[in-house]
């Protein structure tokens, strides 16, 4: 697939495809992060994922006649372009590829259910425990018994992905960093996992 598929290259704060561009291609991230975002008519964005290297996006490119969402580079960034004929005609030469991407999409399909439910009945403070927990496991490298999250996270973009504002995101924060569950050096952040989820019970689902 490398070999047909060309790789491209964008700078941090560039947009890869926003919402109304045609679904020319699936994307695959081979280096950098992605964020995967909303826009409601008012102009607010909601950032839905943060895509890191493996990952998947601009996937449905079969059900859609026009972009729903915006992908933007978060960092710089690398991705392999698989335009959507040649992708096509992958899908019915090589089952293997089709059963993948079937599970890619029951895996999106199940974690924007899960978020959806859990911002349904979470505080904000929740939410953010949440956001962090999982941009650890995802984005995170261990360092002292936490992880440490590298990501050019400001306040307002993790305002932006729990849907609250940026003064609720600063003054929760506070409250992490008092409580000792997180610590900041520089622009990175270093969460405690065990101790962010016992302030949110029911976390993971499924489990006491």
């Amino acid at each position: 697939m490398a070999k047909v598929c060309p790789e491209r290259r964008f700078p941090g704060g560039r947009t890869i495809f926003a919402p109304g561009d045609a679904p020319d291609a699936l994307y695959v991230m081979m280096s950098g992060l992605v964020t995967l975002s909303h826009l409601s008519e008012g102009g607010q964005e909601s950032i839905l994922r943060v895509l890191g290297p493996g990952d998947v996006f601009g996937e449905l490119l079969l059900t859609v006649p026009a972009r729903p969402f915006r992908a933007r580079a978060l960092t710089a960034c690398a991705v392999t372009a698989i335009p959507a004929k040649t992708f096509l005609q992958l899908l019915s030469t090589i089952p293997r590829i089709g059963f993948n991407f079937a599970c890619v999409l029951s895996r999106h399909l199940a974690e924007m259910a899960l978020d959806r439910g859990e911002a349904g009945h979470r505080w904000s403070f929740e939410r953010l425990v949440l956001a962090l927990l999982k941009l650890g496991s995802a984005h995170g490298v261990e360092e002292g018994g936490g992880r440490a999250i590298a990501l050019p996270l400001t306040h307002q973009i993790l305002a932006d992905m729990i849907g609250t504002s940026r003064e609720t995101v600063t003054r929760d924060l506070r409250r992490l960093k008092r409580a000792g569950v997180v610590s900041q050096r520089g622009r990175t952040l270093v969460v405690q996992p065990t101790r962010l989820r016992a302030l949110v019970p029911g976390w993971p689902p499924g489990k006491a």
